[in-house]
C-alpha cells in the first residue's frame, strides 16, 4: 500500500501504534530495534516521525531503551536475552542455508523460506528450524515426501528441520488474513526462490493493510540461486517425474498422507489444511493463542489492531 503523505497520523496515533508493536513483540519476550518498529508499525507514518516518538517515549518513560533496543516499561531485562538469542541464531542460519540448498535442488521446489523464531533471531538452542515451502502445482505431496528425506538426513546430523507449511504455486493467494498471518508473511525470510517470493507478496497485498511499512524481505540475507549444473539435474528430475509416473506417485502419497493428517486434525484440531495444493500442519493452535493473548494485552492499554486503511 502506498503511504499517503496527505493522511499522516498525528503523534498520539504514532505513539499508540508503537505501543501496539511493542506489546506484540513482548508476547515473545522480544525487544525491538528502531528499524524493526518502523517495519512492523501498524499504521503509515514517516519513519523520521516514528523515530522521534521513540526517542520521546524513551525519555518520558513510555518505553524503555537500552543498547539500541526498545521494550515495554519494566521489561528491559529482556534485552540481554535477545542479544544471547541472536548469537544462537547465527549458527542456526548457517544450518538453515546449508539444508535449504539441499532442498532447493529437489524437483518441484519453487521457494524455501524460514519462518518462526529463527526468522526474527529469537531462538533458543533447542528450537527447530521452521520452513515454508512452495512447490510446483500438481506435485506438492511428492515434493513434500522428498523434502522429508532431507529432514531425516538433517536429524541424523543433529539438526531439526520442521517444514510445517507447503503450498503449491496455484495457491499463492493466502486464505488466512489476520494480523497474526500478516506478521508471519512479513517476517518470513526467503532463502531460495526470489521470483516466487515476489509473486507471493504481490498476490497478498492485504498484508500491507496491517503492516504498511513491511514490504520486501525483512533482512539482508542473500537468496540462494542454483548453479547451471544443479538446475540441469533438477530439470531432468522434473521431466522424469512430470509425467504419468510422477502423477501416480503424487496421487498415492497425497491419499496416504491426507488420510493420516485428517485423522490427526480430528483428534487435535489446530490451524490445519490438507488439499492437493496445501499441507499446513499447525496442530498446536499457536495462531489462536497468540491472537487471544495479544487482544487481552491490548485491551489492558485500551487498544485494538485493525487494518491500517480499515
Amino acid at each position: 500500500m502506498a503511504l499517503d503523505r496527505d493522511c499522516w497520523p498525528d503523534v498520539t496515533q504514532v505513539r499508540r501504534a508503537i505501543l501496539e508493536t511493542l506489546v506484540y513483540a513482548d508476547l515473545f519476550d522480544y525487544p525491538l530495534s528502531s528499524d524493526e518498529i518502523v517495519r512492523y508499525l501498524t499504521l503509515p507514518a514517516p519513519p523520521e516521525t516514528i523515530r522521534r516518538q521513540l526517542d520521546a517515549g524513551a525519555s518520558d518513560g513510555a518505553f524503555c531503551r537500552s543498547n539500541g533496543f526498545f521494550t515495554l516499561p519494566g521489561r528491559v531485562r529482556l534485552i540481554p536475552v535477545r542479544e544471547q538469542r541472536s548469537k544462537i541464531a547465527r549458527a542456526k542460519w548457517t544450518t538453515a542455508r546449508q539444508y535449504t540448498r539441499w532442498i532447493a535442488r529437489l524437483p518441484f521446489v519453487r521457494m524455501v523460506a524460514v519462518t518462526g523464531t529463527l526468522a526474527v533471531d529469537n531462538v533458543e538452542e533447542s528450537d527447530d528450524i521452521d520452513l515454508f515451502i512452495i512447490t510446483a502445482a500438481g506435485r506438492l505431496w511428492l515434493c513434500r515426501a522428498l523434502v522429508i528425506l532431507v529432514v531425516r538426513a538433517a536429524a541424523l546430523a543433529g539438526h531439526e528441520l520442521c517444514p510445517n507449511y507447503f503450498l503449491s504455486e496455484r495457491e499463492l493467494r493466502l486464505k488466512d488474513r489476520s494480523f497474526f498471518h500478516a506478521r508471519e508473511v512479513a517476517q518470513m525470510v526467503p532463502l531460495y526462490g526470489a521470483e516466487t517470493y515476489q509473486r507471493l507478496r504481490e498476490l497478498n497485498t492485504w498484508v500491507e493493510e496491517y503492516l504498511p511499512h513491511a514490504g520486501g524481505t525483512p533482512n539482508g540475507i542473500p537468496i540462494l540461486r542454483l548453479g547451471p549444473r544443479e538446475r540441469a539435474v533438477k530439470q531432468g528430475a522434473e521431466r522424469l517425474l512430470g509425467g504419468r509416473l510422477g502423477a501416480r506417485l503424487e496421487k498415492w502419497e497425497m491419499q496416504r498422507k491426507i488420510g493420516k493428517f485428517s485423522r490427526l486434525a480430528e483428534a487435535k484440531g489446530g490451524s490445519v489444511l490438507f488439499t492437493p495444493d496445501c499441507c499446513k500442519g499447525h496442530f498446536d493452535h499457536h495462531d489462536e493463542t497468540i491472537m487471544r493473548l495479544f487482544e487481552e494485552r491490548l485491551a489492558h492499554y485500551g487498544l485494538s489492531v485493525e487494518p491500517a486503511d480499515g
